[in-house]
């Protein structure tokens, strides 16, 4: 992935949401958090974080995931590892 794209990003990163939550008609964005999607729990937010993972090949660190407040750092820390894997410079989180 050489550009990219914040909007394909979110897309995937939604998909796997509606898996983990078990809710496809779940439409996410950047300011939701734990309060705001049913079913967000500790272990279910450690799923979607491995899902992530596992889609994109890379693993977050453990600083990374403390910074995480909603989707939109989630996106972001994503967004981060995969400029890094593809030489570009990675935004600060």
């Amino acid at each position: 992935m050489s550009n990219i794209d914040q909007n394909e990003v979110r897309e995937t990163i939604q998909a796997i949401s509606r898996k983990v939550f078990a809710d496809p008609q779940l439409t996410i964005s950047e300011a939701m958090g734990a309060t705001d999607i049913p079913g967000w729990t500790s272990l279910s937010f450690t799923q979607l974080l491995t899902e992530i993972e596992s889609t994109y090949g890379f693993k977050f660190k453990i600083t990374e995931i403390i910074k995480m407040q909603n989707i939109g750092g989630i996106i972001e820390a994503t967004i981060n590892h995969l400029n890094t894997q593809t030489g570009q410079t990675p935004k600060e989180a």
